[in-house]
């Protein structure tokens, strides 16, 4: 066994078989994995980027919010502090009216990019193409609610972000509160999947 071992034949081979499995592993990182990856992390980019113009226009509570291009939306409220945070104040049912009815519009006008998109989510995996799937059905339901919300007379202006029976548009306003929570819980599986079990 020794002879066969120490043999220049079997060194050769054994030399020639180590340089062919250090050659493919170079060329599968250069050629596959390195542009697989950037791939994938552009492709989350663009997806991510979605959600962040919903869960931004109701961060900044801005009128234009739904105008706002991808590029400029604010990333920041992808940080899972901040979707903590939001759910939290979600669940309490403690959110202003303003920024709701903002997200909503926004969402309103991103519902067929998040449908457009799918493909790329199904570049991702399974895994990612349900979690989407799931995002979209959240994102319709919130924006099924547009042109909905009801006048509101002057006088009563004052109490929408009441949680009283005063409020004109509690339930308007409970309804829209109760998708930005599903959002954001959805968001927060799309985004921090091994966080989630």
């Amino acid at each position: 066994m020794e002879s066969v071992l120490t043999a220049d034949g079997t060194q050769s081979i054994f030399s020639g078989l180590l340089i062919g499995l250090i050659s493919a592993y170079i060329f599968y990182v250069f050629i596959d994995f390195l542009p697989r990856t950037r791939k994938e992390r552009e492709t989350m980019e663009v997806l991510n980027s979605l959600i962040a113009a919903t869960l931004d226009s109701y961060s900044r509570c801005r009128i234009y919010g739904h105008e706002t291009a991808l590029p400029h939306v604010d990333k920041s409220v992808l940080q899972k502090d901040w979707l903590e945070d939001a759910r939290a104040i979600f669940k309490k049912n403690n959110s202003k009216y303003l920024p709701l009815l903002f997200a909503m519009q926004t969402s309103y006008t991103r519902l067929e990019d998040f449908r457009h998109v799918l493909p790329l989510a199904v570049s991702l995996s399974p895994m990612h193409t349900m979690q989407w799937l799931v995002v979209i059905d959240k994102i319709r339901l919130l924006a099924e609610n547009y042109g909905e919300n009801p006048k509101v007379e002057i006088d009563k202006q004052h109490l929408v972000d009441k949680n009283t029976e005063d409020n004109p548009i509690l339930e308007y306003k409970s309804t829209l509160n109760l998708r930005m929570l599903e959002v954001v819980e959805e968001s927060i599986k799309w985004l921090y999947p091994n966080k989630n079990g």
